[in-house]
């Protein structure tokens, strides 16, 4: 009995130990896929703002005034409310950042316009948002700019317009 049992034993060590290398293989694995998806998001993220930098401000037909680039808006890409936006929606806000400027350009008219007064800013805020297809694949984006008292209009985000669940 004493026989059987040490030859159990063996056998779920052998199991254990195999079980225990194909863990270690998979954690590597997803180590590696996990590093490589954050060397493509901190690559992505310094390109970008690089870009984005450059910009300064460009002139919105439909608003007849300047648009500017501040380093406001490329931090609300990244930050919402003080806090880091998850890393799939900056790549996602990152990567429609340059249908952003056309967008401006583009647009036929201002699709929403909101004035309120921002508590933490203390000021009349005034928000518009302009809506066209534009890029290669023709996509509808949504620009959304910012005028805090008597700034000047700014970059404040970008988005995809949702489509429809069928």
């Amino acid at each position: 009995m004493l026989i059987k049992n040490q030859k159990q034993q063996v056998k779920v060590n052998k199991e254990s130990k195999s079980k225990c290398s194909l863990i270690m293989w998979f954690y590597l694995i997803w180590t590696g896929i996990i590093k490589l998806c954050m060397g493509h998001y901190k690559n992505l993220r310094e390109k970008r703002r690089k870009w984005y930098k450059k910009i300064g401000k460009v002139y919105c037909p439909v608003l007849k005034e300047d648009v500017f680039f501040t380093s406001k808006g490329f931090h609300h890409l990244i930050y919402q409310s003080g806090k880091m936006r998850p890393i799939k929606e900056q790549m996602y806000k990152l990567g429609l950042l340059p249908l952003v400027i056309p967008v401006i350009k583009n647009a036929k008219k201002i699709y929403k316009y909101e004035k309120s007064f921002i508590k933490n800013l203390g000021k009349e805020t005034e928000f518009w948002i302009l809506r066209e297809i534009v890029g290669r694949q023709k996509t509808l984006t949504k620009v959304i700019l910012r005028k805090v008292g008597t700034g000047n209009i700014t970059f404040f985000s970008v988005m995809k317009k949702k489509e429809k669940k069928m």
